[in-house]
């Protein structure tokens, strides 16, 4: 809530919030077609920083008399948790690239932790981190974004249902979990390369 009044927003329609690299490879120009798509009524935040920032505040002013688009740069990294709280669903639509694709999609488990729903494309590994915790759409699939998107936001025990499902999620990417899988990895190797 508190962030939410830092936007210049009262309570109203469900926030899709995108956080990361404002870069085309994170699909921002695939999120703004999609959320543009959605006919239910939306806000938008967009938390980050990078060179597309002046593409993503020009279609920010496209929906100036709406009121329904932010763009926050310069966020500190203990400040994101208040900002991915504020949001109603996460994007995360990254593209793959001839080389670069997602390679784990820290910002899904960021969602998860704070109990938001996610939708993500199917880039790199997103699809093994989001599993069946939130929605994965094509990358290359605008309708499917569109309709995805709408889906949450008409939906809140969609969107409820979707947040416990990342919230049960997330532990089996806590420190612990992760390291242990790493020795144990390591241990294999060790184990099964004959001393090499």
């Amino acid at each position: 809530a508190a962030v939410l009044r830092r936007l210049g927003w009262e309570p109203g329609p469900p926030v899709v919030g995108y956080l990361g690299r404002f870069v085309p490879e994170k699909g921002l120009r695939l999120l703004t077609r999609a959320l543009d798509a959605v006919r239910s009524p939306w806000r938008a935040a967009f938390v980050g920083g990078g060179p597309m920032e002046a593409e993503l505040k020009g279609w920010a002013a496209r929906h100036a008399a709406d009121d329904r688009v932010r763009v926050v740069t310069g966020v500190p990294h203990d400040a994101v948790p208040g900002y991915v709280n504020a949001m109603d669903v996460l994007a995360a639509p990254s593209q793959t690239i001839p080389r670069w694709r997602e390679q784990l999609g820290r910002m899904l488990i960021e969602g998860f932790a704070c109990g938001v729903p996610v939708v993500a494309s199917d880039s790199g590994e997103i699809p093994f981190v989001v599993g069946d915790s939130g929605r994965v759409v094509g990358e290359a699939d605008e309708p499917g974004w569109a309709a995805a998107l709408g889906e949450l936001i008409d939906s809140p025990g969609l969107r409820a249902e979707l947040a416990a499902r990342g919230r049960d999620r997330v532990g089996e990417f806590s420190w612990d979990v992760v390291g242990r899988q790493h020795l144990a990895f390591f241990e294999s190797l060790l184990g099964g390369g004959g001393g090499r």
